[in-house]
């Protein structure tokens, strides 16, 4: 299954000859059915799936590249195909001008709230996560106004979700409320570390007025 599409095919034939030597007709013809439902279902769909997602590549991409390494360099060309696009990526993903190009390679690109949660997840912005956030901005096209109102709307639901808070979150969370006497006592109750009863309270509350602001 390392040779994603027609490994797991190949991976078959071994068993299919031994039991042709050594079983009867009708063993033999439901191993030959067993075997290569799971090895197409698990090597061209799941394990292709899983490969996706944990490299950030395209299924599609994965596909291609395999093929052309095939036709280039034969077996040994599908073997390394994969790495090799990885290596790729990984280049082109710290390099500013070729970084959009890194993101139509992936799996699928990532919206804004899910690179804000990621960002988010310690409680801290980095230099370097502010800068990719920035530019998936900028590739995805969406104001500063929206930006904001993704960013304070992560940090609301994160901070209900782990019961913690950052000074970060907490100004975010601040920022993107409209109600000036529900941002008053926000400012008031709303302090690092474990949220008391009353903030998520009023966290869900400010959860719900952003809901309705979408």
């Amino acid at each position: 299954n390392y040779v994603p599409y027609i490994g797991s095919l190949i991976a078959t034939i071994p068993p299919i000859l031994f039991g042709f030597v050594t079983l009867g007709t009708m063993p033999l013809i439901v191993m030959t059915v067993l075997l290569l439902v799971n090895q197409q279902v698990w090597g061209n769909v799941i394990e292709t799936k899983w490969a996706g997602r944990a490299l950030d590549l395209s299924p599609v991409l994965l596909l291609i590249v395999t093929a052309f390494s095939f036709w280039l360099w034969g077996i040994i060309g599908m073997i390394l195909s994969v790495p090799f696009i990885v290596i790729i990526k990984i280049v082109l993903e710290n390099i500013e001008a070729t970084r959009p190009i890194a993101i139509l390679l992936s799996e699928r690109a990532p919206t804004l709230e899910e690179a804000w949660e990621e960002a988010l997840k310690d409680g801290r912005l980095t230099l370097g996560e502010n800068h990719k956030l920035r530019e998936l901005q900028k590739l995805l096209d969406v104001s500063d106004d929206q930006v904001v109102f993704i960013a304070g709307r992560t940090a609301v639901n994160l901070m209900i979700k782990r019961r913690r808070a950052s000074p970060l979150e907490i100004g975010l969370a601040v920022d993107i409320c409209l109600d000036a006497e529900l941002r008053a006592e926000l400012a008031r109750v709303l302090s690092p570390g474990r949220l008391s009863d009353e903030s998520r309270k009023l966290l869900k509350q400010l959860a719900g007025q952003l809901d309705e602001e979408e």
